[in-house]
């Protein structure tokens, strides 16, 4: 009984986080619940079945509360009966005997929350993100799309790496704005160093504004990634981070990291790993380290993606805003 009650919530609460669709949440869970049947017999369930509402917990020490509906539902609950007076009906005995029933009575609810979650841009800002993507960062020459006066430390040029950054971000700004749930996010740049533009906060203009900066002024520099991972776990178990949300870093490059050895970039991939951190990584052009970030993400028990455009770049962002945890917590 446990697998598809927790198939179900899984599914629905999975559906629901993408979508904040109800209905369509509970056509997820139906279907999820009918593809684990329980002694030999499809599990049907009815709208009623599903029951949204918010999950909130008081302490590390408690368990998740439920209160059932609210303006902004965070969970959803699933009643899974196989009894003699549901729809299932109880489940057969698979040897009855003399004297015992033929059937067995059993529910079982299972409740997916979609958590509340604390995350770090971790942003790269060297000097190949002022190259297009579709050419070759390779100096000299200056990008094509600079004009010939044009040196570091002036706006970036258009189009430009960078400049495709800063149009995906604001559609994982925008994409999170829409949902009910209340993310902080923090913005972490590097180049030959790293540093800490904005700290956690629940203002996402400030974090455009912090991308903004540097296309005005746009410095570039050598790329630093394992500097850029360990200022966002600074970030990320700082002084500004929540005790009890889910710790996210969206890791982006469209390089190989100059200055660390891979051994150094494992290490503070598992050092974010040993603090709770779920990392994602993101890479943009052929000149970037593909095989190296994905191994940064699995050791992060993250995803790792990979795009050649802008428009893979803007779809990949959109797709992290919905990969955020779903945690089941009954």
């Amino acid at each position: 009984m446990y697998v598809p009650a927790d198939a179900a919530a899984r599914a629905a609460g999975r559906e629901f986080a993408l979508q904040w669709d109800q209905a369509k949440a509970i056509t997820a869970g139906k279907a999820a619940a009918s593809r684990n049947p329980v002694g030999g017999k499809d599990f049907v369930l009815g709208d009623s079945d599903f029951v949204f509402g918010q999950a909130t917990r008081p302490s590390a020490a408690s368990r998740y509360i439920f209160t059932k509906g609210g303006a902004n539902p965070n969970a959803v609950e699933v009643d899974i009966k196989r009894t003699a007076t549901s729809t299932n009906g109880a489940i057969a005995s698979l040897i009855p005997y003399a004297g015992f029933t033929a059937s067995v009575n059993s529910t079982i609810t299972s409740r997916v929350n979609q958590a509340e979650a604390d995350i770090c841009l971790v942003i790269d800002r060297s000097g190949s993100m002022a190259y297009a993507a579709t050419e070759t960062a390779n100096f000299p020459p200056l990008p094509s799309a600079a004009l010939p006066t044009w040196w570091f430390g002036q706006a970036a040029p258009s189009p430009s790496r960078w400049r495709d950054l800063v149009g995906s971000v604001d559609v994982f700004l925008t994409g999170l704005e829409s949902t009910p749930m209340t993310e902080t996010i923090s913005l972490v740049t590097y180049s030959s160093g790293a540093g800490a533009d904005v700290g956690l906060t629940t203002n996402y203009n400030t974090i455009r504004t912090g991308l903004n900066n540097h296309t005005t002024a746009f410095h570039g520099g050598t790329t630093n990634i394992a500097g850029g991972i360990n200022t966002g776990v600074s970030v990320l178990t700082g002084p500004g981070a929540r005790q009890f949300t889910t710790k996210v870093m969206v890791l982006m490059t469209d390089g190989i990291d100059t200055i660390s050895t891979p051994a150094t970039l494992a290490a503070a991939a598992s050092n974010a790993a040993d603090e709770g951190i779920m990392l994602f990584t993101v890479t943009f052009s052929s000149e970037a380290d593909i095989t190296g970030m994905a191994n940064l993400a699995t050791i992060g028990s993250g995803r790792h993606y990979h795009a050649t455009t802008a428009a893979d770049l803007t779809n990949i962002f959109r797709e992290i805003t919905r990969e955020i945890p779903v945690l089941i917590s009954r």
